[in-house]
């Protein structure tokens, strides 16, 4: 498992597929990430503990506490923020399976023939 530091705490990256990130962000109390979005990626918070804010340019703070979960979508502003406690959280960031992804050189089907 791979750990990095930021101003605002430190990450643990615990799992990593083709299609996304699953890491723990250990938050210090009273600190944010910069404001920034994701092209093609969505952000998934679910708090461990602590009280996270997630802010976006969408005009709110949702006010998350342990064992909730907030989805920011891709192309939408966002930051997070934390108040008087450490935090702990979980970090899903994924891009969304399309049907429409699916490129097909042989339909399926019966093999009997």
């Amino acid at each position: 498992m791979e750990q990095t530091h930021g101003t605002w705490g430190n990450r643990l990256k615990t799992f990593e597929w083709d299609g996304g990130l699953v890491t723990l962000l250990f938050l210090e109390p009273h600190q944010q990430c910069s404001y920034h979005f994701h092209k093609t990626t969505y952000n998934q918070f679910t708090v461990i503990s602590g009280v996270l804010g997630v802010e976006t340019e969408k005009g709110f703070t949702t006010r998350l506490a342990p064992k909730q979960t907030f989805t920011v979508e891709p192309g939408v502003k966002h930051k997070f923020i934390t108040y008087d406690l450490k935090t702990v959280v979980e970090e899903v960031a994924y891009t969304k399976y399309l049907p429409e992804d699916i490129y097909r050189t042989v339909l399926g089907g019966s093999t009997k023939g």
